[in-house]
């Protein structure tokens, strides 16, 4: 769906980056004319959400959309109040698990790995995201003169960080460390993106192995070279704390390689192993190399089920 239409759609968006790039992700694919309405939650319904239901919003004014795309806990009362007063007249899409009733939108995605059920619902393995043809393009074009500096062949590498499901621990930065210098070692040019999350320690020894070497390192300081990264690598080195990094790397068509970090959630467990049946993804074992897999869109594949119901 590249022709651009008229359609005025919000993305609810409490900040998360990730979240408001599968919004923005899907809108894009659906081709519409969206606009991002920031909320900013109080202290109670933060904690509440999925629940409870949002003071008025000054920002919430006419003309209204005709669609609504939210993801994330804290979006969900917001939805729900923008449903019970535009009722008909608004088509609200969910992305990830509401942790409610799926009822209370038109339509949910989530991950199969949330195993939501629900007559209004639909499921891919891996999540929607913003990449594309265009996208990329657009973003190697923008960094080229970065990278036309820097030999080639070009490696990706995307470290996210602690989260409930994974620790980070000194052992384990300790073998990501020794893989980025294998590397090198290896003659690839590490193209490397931390994240907030990240340990401090793991960013400063990441620096000291990278420095006297051809690589490019980006810590969340200036313009974030994510996608232009995807867009010159064959291969992507991804720790398992982040859905959306694994799939965007995968609909970016590149090789991707698993960091093997413990897991403790079962949820993100059923998904890395389901990634491994299907070939799409490999745990880091020694030497990288291109592998092929059955390319993967989640974002195409919930705009074209998306497409037939509206």
């Amino acid at each position: 769906m590249t022709e651009k239409r008229s359609i005025n759609c919000w993305i609810i968006s409490s900040g998360l980056i990730g979240c408001e790039n599968q919004c923005i992700g899907l809108a894009e694919e659906m081709s519409f004319n969206y606009r991002i309405k920031k909320i900013n939650p109080g202290k109670i319904l933060s904690i509440t959400a999925p629940y409870g239901t949002p003071r008025e919003v000054k920002n919430f004014t006419e003309p209204w959309p005709k669609y609504i795309i939210g993801a994330g806990r804290k979006t969900v009362p917001y939805m729900k109040y923008l449903k019970s007063k535009l009722k008909d007249e608004v088509f609200t899409i969910f992305l990830q698990n509401p942790k409610i009733k799926t009822n209370n939108f038109d339509f949910v995605w989530a991950p199969l790995h949330d195993e939501v059920k629900g007559s209004n619902t639909f499921s891919t393995l891996l999540s929607p995201g913003r990449v594309s043809k265009d996208l990329i393009t657009k973003e190697i074009t923008k960094w080229s003169d970065k990278f036309s500096i820097l030999p080639e062949p070009f490696l990706t590498i995307l470290i996210g960080g602690k989260t409930k499901a994974f620790s980070f621990n000194k052992k384990e930065c300790f073998s990501i460390l020794e893989t980025i210098s294998g590397s090198i070692r290896d003659g690839w040019t590490p193209l490397i993106s931390t994240s907030r999350r990240t340990p401090q320690f793991l960013k400063k020894e990441i620096r000291n192995i990278v420095k006297n070497s051809p690589h490019y390192f980006y810590d969340n300081n200036g313009d974030n070279p994510y996608y232009a990264f995807l867009g010159v690598s064959r291969i992507a080195l991804v720790t398992p704390d982040s859905v959306n990094m694994i799939s965007e790397a995968i609909t970016a068509n590149l090789s991707t390689y698993i960091f093997d970090l413990e897991c403790r959630s079962k949820r993100i467990n059923k998904f890395l192993t389901q990634l491994e049946k299907e070939n799409l993804v490999k745990k880091i074992n020694g030497k990288i190399y291109e592998f092929h897999f059955e390319k993967s869109n989640a974002t195409k594949e919930i705009a074209d089920h998306l497409a037939k119901l509206i």
